[in-house]
């Protein structure tokens, strides 16, 4: 394991700038997934050559050339988010669930079959889904060879107490958790501590929740029923809340005049941003249809609140809450961000209109993310991402039985990972399956997809803490309803 690069990555525990802005939140807002309609995420979201879904406005907006009627859909969906966490042995469960809308559009048509040449022009105005940030974690652990504390002991080492980080190893030097300061023979100053050897019971609790939503406004038409063009501008809009809580309890009652201490961090994130995409889709035969589709990449506008708190008790049950005139810091910053591009390539068959088989295969390069502010470059921070991040494929298949007027649907998703060799997993599979019922003027169709990703998440610096294997399971159940006129 190259330890080294996830320093950065692990930081939302220890480091101010973690609750901040880091290369942790380049990866978290870039890697999005079109929920969309029922049928859509049913069919494993491989829509980018089928086109006639308000989902393929955020995939191939070509696909809304293969409108012939106006449409009207919208798409509640349940989700649930488990997260199992393995620590040296000791596990860890918890769950979140939310309910939310998918998806909400409308596309208008205007043209005639009759017509030669461009026989359709079509508008789409709506919201699709792209990411959902819901979950709950938690992770236990007996450690009796260090503590969140002796990583602070490293990042104070040299420094005068007024010098202190004030969101992490300040709050400790204020709870008596770095105190009887030490001056070296070379003048450096260093710093004692009661767990500096570890010897607790370690426990933390994470809570996550928004959404990455955006809002399309998409034109298209198409040419003789072969040929289909579109383009969209989006507008993406993310909300991103965290609350963490970390506590190091002596349970065992080995370490002197210290009970346990707990460590409290809030972030809340409110983002804005603009992008645009291009597509074609050509039909050279009746069976077949190839796109293609540019996603540019995401120019965001961000703005972060976050505060940090810290408390330690001792053995008679007393605390510093009043002692040193302990500090609550907080820190507000608005600055921007850009995601990467995308390439989006598909393909659709269908065998005697009772079949339809489709994939979509797209590339990422998640280390050309990159973040920038008035009064900051983030240079070493942009340098982590491409350092810790790379290019990537994500293949989606799916496939749509049809008998009319009812229609079953299944799907198979994998994304690759968006870590550099040896720094993490991150891969995801997405096993999805519905049924959908159309007539002539009405449809509905559900969906359900199941979702399964592995990640490594260290509590604190690699060099001292072993990774918590987390194993996050996701359900989603989508009912879309639309009416066409």
């Amino acid at each position: 394991m190259k330890k080294n690069l996830y320093i950065t990555l692990i930081a939302l525990i220890s480091s101010s700038f973690a609750l901040a802005q880091n290369s942790v939140d380049v990866l978290r807002y870039s890697q999005t997934n079109v929920g969309g309609t029922a049928r859509s995420m049913a069919h494993g979201g491989a829509f980018g050559a089928v086109g006639a879904d308000f989902s393929s406005l955020s995939i191939n907006p070509a696909g809304i050339g293969l409108y012939k009627k106006s449409e009207l859909s919208l798409t509640p969906t349940f989700y649930l988010s488990n997260v199992n966490s393995d620590l040296n042995g000791y596990g860890g469960s918890d769950h979140k669930n939310n309910f939310n809308m998918n998806n909400y559009g409308l596309v208008l048509v205007s043209g005639s079959a009759k017509k030669k040449g461009w026989k359709y022009f079509q508008f789409g105005l709506g919201v699709n889904r792209l990411a959902n940030f819901n979950h709950r974690y938690f992770i236990t652990n007996e450690n009796t060879s260090s503590s969140l504390i002796s990583d602070y002991q490293i990042k104070a080492y040299g420094k005068h107490p007024d010098d202190l980080d004030p969101f992490s190893t300040n709050l400790a030097w204020y709870n008596y958790l770095l105190d009887d300061t030490v001056r070296l023979a070379n003048g450096a100053l260093a710093y004692k501590s009661p767990l500096a050897d570890g010897g607790a019971y370690q426990e933390m609790t994470k809570n996550t929740w928004g959404s990455i939503n955006e809002l399309n406004l998409s034109f298209g038409s198409s040419y003789n029923d072969v040929f289909y063009i579109g383009g969209s501008v989006g507008f993406p809009f993310l909300r991103y809340f965290e609350e963490t809580s970390y506590m190091e309890e002596d349970r065992a009652d080995t370490i002197a005049n210290f009970y346990k201490f707990i460590k409290d961090d809030y972030l809340e994130t409110h983002g804005s941003g603009v992008n645009f995409k291009i597509g074609a889709i050509v039909r050279p035969t009746g069976w077949l249809r190839m796109g293609l589709a540019f996603h540019s990449p995401t120019w965001y506008s961000m703005n972060d609140y976050w505060y940090t708190g810290m408390i330690r008790y001792y053995d008679n049950g007393t605390n510093d809450e009043n002692e040193r005139n302990r500090p609550k810091p907080d820190g507000k910053y608005n600055y921007n961000l850009k995601t990467p591009m995308k390439l989006v390539g598909s393909a659709a068959f269908t065998i005697a209109r009772f079949l339809l088989i489709s994939g979509d295969v797209e590339y990422v390069d998640y280390s050309s993310g990159s973040l920038d502010a008035h009064d900051y470059r983030f240079t070493e921070e942009n340098e982590q991402v491409r350092k810790k991040y790379r290019s990537t494929l994500n293949i989606k298949t799916g496939a749509e039985l049809r008998f009319r007027p009812i229609s079953f649907r299944a799907g198979l998703d994998y994304f690759g990972s968006p870590y550099a060799s040896g720094v993490n997993d991150g891969q995801i599979w997405k096993i999805s399956g519905g049924i959908g019922y159309r007539d002539r003027d009405f449809f509905m169709d559900f969906a359900y997809v199941y979702t399964i990703k592995k990640e490594d998440y260290y509590m604190y610096s690699p060099d001292l803490i072993d990774a918590a294997n987390l194993n996050i399971f996701t359900h989603q159940i989508a009912l879309s309803v639309g009416y066409k006129f």
